[in-house]
């Protein structure tokens, strides 16, 4: 009767061990890939900053370089890429 429940009591302990260490596994495997996947999106997000700083440079030195010599620059119409009738004075 003594070893029946040694049995069983071994058997529900090493149940409950094995459980426990996948579960513990389990998280540390995920903690790993959401670490991972936070650093790619930190990095996609830096990426996506140096590129709209550059697309902002680029827009500067563009506009700087229509300027006519009283300081008008043109209004671009974004639709239709053409200049439009209205003129912007800049100070």
């Amino acid at each position: 009767m003594i070893t029946l429940l040694a049995q069983v009591f071994f058997s529900w302990g090493t149940v409950l061990g094995v459980g426990i260490i996948a579960f513990g596994l389990g998280l540390l495997l995920r903690s790993a890939i959401i670490f991972k996947q936070r650093k790619r999106i930190l990095s996609l997000e830096e990426e996506m900053l140096s590129n709209h700083e550059r697309i902002l440079t680029l827009e500067k030195k563009m506009t700087d370089s229509r300027k006519d010599k009283n300081g008008v620059v043109h209004e671009y119409d974004l639709s239709s890429s053409r200049i439009s009738d209205r003129e912007v004075k800049i100070s």
